[in-house]
């Protein structure tokens, strides 16, 4: 899974998760149309329990100032 660029809450806990502290997915629908998508944080994921120092919180944060 990808780390998230944007905020959201993790479908699995419903905890605020900021960019580069969970993992997208997309979400099949059974209609035709613009695809949905859903975060996960990476605790509910792997149990890990990230920090500021994390290579893929630091690239989420920088990507999403850059968006």
């Amino acid at each position: 899974m990808a780390r998230n660029k944007y905020p959201g809450r993790c479908y699995c806990c419903g905890q605020w998760i900021e960019p580069g502290y969970g993992h997208f997915e997309k979400v099949r629908r059974p209609a035709p149309g613009k695809p949905k998508w859903r975060i996960k944080c990476v605790k509910c994921a792997s149990g890990r329990v990230l920090t500021d120092k994390d290579p893929g919180v630091i690239w989420a944060k920088k990507a999403a100032q850059e968006a």
